[in-house]
């Protein structure tokens, strides 16, 4: 069975990435300028739209998937589904981090962590 605080770590982290998913795809160009700490004009660029759209498909898939695990899937395999879906978050936030800010090792991958950690011991 899985802990009380782990699906509620996990349903913020889904909630962060439905976010996540409308900074990237419908956000203005300051907006997301300022969420990858990159500059406005670089982001204007239309090959670096698309890069940071799919990251943002991506971010939209994770949230709905684990919003979806806590709703369907019965806390016996619900903890192995976290702890899959949470190493998604975990590897996308290392890679975010440094790539385009540190702050996404705090806001995403750290969380993603708690939360592997959290099912395995809890």
């Amino acid at each position: 069975m899985i802990s009380t605080i782990a699906v509620l770590v996990s349903l913020i982290i889904a909630l962060a990435h439905i976010y996540f998913l409308y900074i990237e795809l419908f956000a203005s160009y300051e907006v997301v300028g300022k969420f990858f700490n990159i500059p406005v004009n670089i982001v204007k660029n239309a090959m670096i739209q698309r890069f940071i759209q799919n990251l943002g498909l991506f971010s939209g898939f994770i949230g709905l998937v684990i919003i979806l695990t806590l709703i369907i899937v019965p806390s016996g395999p619900m903890k192995y589904m976290l702890i899959f879906l949470n190493l998604f978050v975990l590897l996308n936030g290392i890679y975010e981090g440094f790539v385009f800010s540190k702050r996404f090792f705090w806001y995403e991958a750290l969380p993603g962590a708690i939360v592997i950690l959290l099912a395995i011991f809890m």
